[in-house]
């Protein structure tokens, strides 16, 4: 569905205020406007960059600062819930004269589905984690039931006020229609999920001039690059047994800790090492040979779509399903926080560096991203929704 130059229709995407859920959004939202979409995208305002460098025009809630995320997926849920029943009313107001013609929303960005509901308009999911399938409330949440999860109550309620039928169960584990930021074949259990739910377009990846630039350095060593990415960053310990593990052994290490971690310092460190607050992603893992990570979804992604071996030390439920899907797959190594030692990091390592079976299924999986589709194959599907409509 194309537009025309008397009106532009108008896509609104709605967003948690957390970098790992944002960032995958991007190159979708930067190739529906290069289609002629006009884009509102709601988040808050440290965000407000991210969007305006793709295109969209920022649509800006409030909410109480949270800190690092809770471990526990549970208490991760409830406060997106906090989130989301705060935001919804600035969000109502905002969009109150400028109505979007259909809604993109994150997993955790319930506001967008209730508000659509309100409006009369057609949804569909933005994934950058595992589409719902048999099992996920266990491995998740360590519940049998998603109604467990605190503050449901109050999510369940708002579906009843904006008349989005179904309830939370339907809302949480049975969306109509999702996009998922990664290929099938890296899908938890992908034979339980729903058919026609689910389009596995891969990761969506677009360039980021506004995270700055690096540089690999000329003095010829292999790249070993370690991040817990954007939420579980402050691991003092964890660091400083990476710079252990890895000192002496001929790599350039560049590692991302997270402001608190940058600003307290990690001691003395050893030559060939570089330590940041944050680094830009892309560039370093287009010259890494491994990577070190928490295992999120996004990070991963980015990682395999460029051929990078992982070594996973998960510090979540979510992560740790990935990581053991990296380990099947062939991909990298699993390596449990708990058993992170200096020993086991730099074994892991140089395991992954040098094995011989894991190019293959790196291969493999770069195959799988390739033919996904990424940021065009999800502005296909946003343009059919259209179209159906």
């Amino acid at each position: 569905m194309r537009t025309d130059s008397s009106r532009k229709v108008h896509l609104a995407v709605f967003n948690v205020p957390m970098l790992g859920h944002v960032i995958p959004t991007l190159a979708v939202v930067e190739e529906l406007v290069a289609r002629g979409y006009r884009v509102s995208y709601a988040v808050t305002a440290e965000f407000s960059d991210h969007v305006r460098a793709v295109g969209a025009e920022p649509v800006l809630y409030a909410v109480p600062a949270a800190g690092e995320a809770p471990e526990d997926m549970g208490q991760g849920v409830a406060r997106a819930i906090e989130v989301n029943m705060t935001s919804l009313p600035q969000l109502e107001a905002a969009f109150a004269d400028d109505r979007p013609d259909a809604v993109l929303y994150d997993v955790y960005a319930w506001a967008g589905p209730l508000l659509a509901a309100r409006w009369g308009v057609p949804v569909v999911q933005l994934a950058p984690t595992h589409v719902p399938y048999d099992g996920l409330v266990e491995e998740f949440f360590g519940l049998e039931d998603i109604a467990q999860i605190p503050r449901l109550a109050e999510l369940a309620q708002a579906l009843e006020v904006f008349g989005l039928p179904g309830g939370v169960h339907a809302l949480t584990l049975a969306p109509p229609r999702t996009i998922a930021f990664f290929p099938r074949s890296f899908q938890r259990r992908p034979e339980t999920v729903r058919a026609g739910q689910a389009h596995w377009v891969g990761p969506a990846i677009s360039p980021r001039a506004f995270q700055g630039t690096w540089t690999a350095p000329k003095n010829g060593r292999p790249v070993v690059y370690v991040s817990l990415g954007s939420q579980f960053h402050r691991r003092p310990d964890f660091y400083r047994a990476c710079v252990q593990a890895l000192a002496g052994t001929g790599f350039h290490v560049v590692m991302s800790v997270g402001a608190d971690v940058a600003k307290q310092g990690l001691g003395e460190l050893p030559d060939g090492f570089e330590v940041h607050a944050s680094v830009p992603q892309l560039d370093v893992l287009k010259a890494a040979s491994v990577f070190v990570t928490h295992g999120g979804m996004g990070s991963a992604m980015e990682a395999l779509s460029l051929g990078v071996p992982l070594v996973v030390v998960p510090q979540m439920a979510e992560q740790r399903v990935n990581a053991t899907l990296v380990e099947n797959l062939g991909l990298g190594v699993h390596l449990p926080r708990e058993q992170a030692t200096a020993q086991t990091l730099r074994a892991a390592v140089q395991n992954v560096i040098r094995s011989t079976e894991i190019p293959d299924a790196l291969a493999r999986m770069g195959h799988d991203i390739d033919a996904a589709g990424g940021a065009r194959a999800a502005a296909d599907v946003v343009e059919k929704l259209l179209t159906d409509r």
